[in-house]
């Protein structure tokens, strides 16, 4: 796979047309994705709005939010490094489950099975798809590629925890690899569960282990044993992760080379992949948004809150917010999924939602493509 193809459009335009919400549903959600009493969190201030469109800068280097007849696309943030290409990872080692799979479906009900390459991606980027699934009657699996142990937002953390005090790492005083991988697995599983997944159906596949093929990063050898195991228990299942085209974050890309290359090979039979919305205006094969109805969006701020949460005492540190913190602020206003298929790479989306060359997309859920996959949202 050639990157190039992929290159950033000379113009970062808007992801698309906005969502159609009613200020009464917009209302309702906002209130429903509110934490518990007692659960104390950090958030992001309302930003200033400017007539129609509006860049807010959040500090040097830091990233802005741009937001144009009311779809929302992040700029120049550092949140994610710029990847170079597929890592193969070594064949000398084989992945094997530390714990069961979940188990087989028994019922009719159709399985769903979505790869995260790190806890909050399945929030940030498939939080539309989930509860659009679960709420169709769908099991949903979701398959958490690593615990996100690596996370450079632990040193803003551990500023916090030293009361603002930047030397707390250098002095021993922060967070070790084994806590932010248990903090962040917490938001994962707190997330899953608003998302309205069961408990049994949440997996850790631990690729960011010390001592995983990858080491820190995830390989496609290694995403690509992951996900053969859960096409063996689920031969019917749509599978889902990230883009392998319009992404720049390795992980990311990684995974979706994995399952094209399972898809193509036709160890998959259904697969789709999902843009991270940092990267919604690149090119990208045919793609669709998945809109979250009142109620699925609600689930879905819902769930980024449980990465919003501040409360040391209990092992709960924001990691997920301070990791992707723009992320989490273009999510809570505007809860759509960019979703594409297989096939040929085509121009980014346009101001007007549509494609060079392209019909616009208009508000439709589900694929816009020609594949024949089982739409998934």
């Amino acid at each position: 796979m050639v990157l190039a193809s992929c290159a950033v459009p000379g113009s970062a335009g808007p992801a698309g047309p906005p969502p159609r919400t009613s200020p009464a549903s917009a209302a309702s959600a906002a209130s429903a994705a509110q934490p518990g009493p007692g659960r104390p969190t950090i958030g992001f201030a309302g930003p200033p709005t400017s007539g129609g469109a509006r860049i807010e800068p959040f500090g040097p280097g830091v990233g802005r939010l741009r937001t144009v007849a009311g779809g929302v696309v992040l700029l120049d943030t550092p949140d994610h490094d710029q990847a170079k290409g597929p890592v193969a990872g070594s064949a000398s080692r084989r992945w094997s489950p530390a714990g069961p799979l979940p188990g087989t479906e028994a019922g009719s009900r159709h399985v769903d099975v979505f790869y995260t390459p790190h806890p909050d991606d399945e929030t940030l980027s498939m939080g539309a798809l989930v509860a659009a699934a679960v709420q169709r009657g769908d099991r949903v699996v979701l398959v958490a590629l690593t615990d996100g142990r690596t996370t450079g937002a632990v040193r803003d953390v551990d500023q916090q925890l030293a009361g603002g005090a930047p030397a707390a790492r250098a002095a021993g005083n922060g967070l070790s690899p084994d806590q932010v991988a248990a903090a962040r697995v917490g938001e994962l599983r707190r997330a899953a569960r608003d998302l309205g997944l069961a408990p049994g159906d949440v997996f850790l596949a631990h690729l960011d282990a010390p001592d995983s093929d990858g080491g820190t990063v995830v390989t496609v050898s290694e995403a690509d044993q992951v996900m053969r195991a859960f096409a063996v228990q689920f031969p019917a299942a749509t599978h889902v992760t990230m883009s392998y085209c319009a992404e720049r974050q390795q992980d990311h890309l990684d995974a979706g080379f994995a399952l094209r290359d399972l898809l193509r090979a036709g160890v998959v039979t259904s697969a789709r992949w999902v843009t991270s919305r940092l990267w919604w205006s690149l090119p990208a094969p045919a793609s669709s948004w998945t809109l979250p109805d009142p109620q699925a969006a609600a689930r879905v701020r819902r769930a980024a809150t449980e990465y919003r949460l501040w409360d040391p005492a209990h092992g709960e540190y924001a990691l997920g917010y301070f990791s992707v913190r723009w992320q989490f602020a273009a999510l809570d206003r505007d809860p759509r999924d960019r979703v594409h298929d297989d096939g040929p790479v085509v121009p980014g989306f346009g101001a007007g939602g549509s494609r060079a060359g392209a019909p616009g997309l208009g508000l439709t859920s589900g694929t816009s493509g020609t594949s024949g996959m089982r739409p998934i949202g």
